[in-house]
């Protein structure tokens, strides 16, 4: 029997990503619903958004500052303006275009819409020669394959909407 729960308990070991990776979906679609709950409720998206990045900026901080305080190298000045700009113009403005569409139409476009950034990157990726596809590998042809998904899949909900 106990060879049994050794293996069951290294079977649960090699499974811990995935049932992370779900557990994250979870959170990002219960997010959405509170989200769209909110906004629908008369919330200011803009508003919204702001209260969501504090929250996320205090339940984060303490982990930041007694796990890294140690490893973590002090920053500079110049390293905390590209970290400012990053989230100002990465997801902050992604939040925010976030919020308008789940203003604007259902929680469901609005998360199908999300999809698109991992396409929408790689692609500019290509284009600013920051990204190389080779389609002789298949790591190349998962990369293409992956952003025609992503991309398909958002079209299909969009032509949905439209043709309704």
């Amino acid at each position: 029997m106990k060879g049994l729960s050794a293996r069951i308990t290294s079977s649960m070991e090699s499974q811990k990503p995935y049932i992370a990776m779900m557990f994250i979906q979870f959170v990002y679609a219960g997010m959405a619903l509170f989200s769209k709950a909110a906004i629908g409720a008369g919330m200011n998206p803009f508003v919204f958004v702001a209260y969501r990045q504090a929250f996320a900026s205090l339940a984060l901080t303490p982990f930041s500052f007694f796990l890294e305080r140690k490893k973590a190298p002090r920053p500079s000045f110049y390293l905390l303006c590209k970290i400012f700009f990053a989230s100002l113009f990465g997801i902050t403005l992604s939040l925010n275009l976030y919020s308008v569409a789940l203003k604007n139409t259902s929680a469901t476009v609005a998360t199908a819409s999300t999809n698109t950034v991992p396409a929408i990157t790689i692609i500019i990726a290509v284009f600013l020669r920051m990204e190389i596809i080779t389609l002789k590998h298949y790591y190349g042809v998962a990369k293409v394959v992956g952003t025609i998904i992503c991309l398909s899949g958002a079209l299909v909900v969009a032509l949905y909407k439209v043709l309704q």
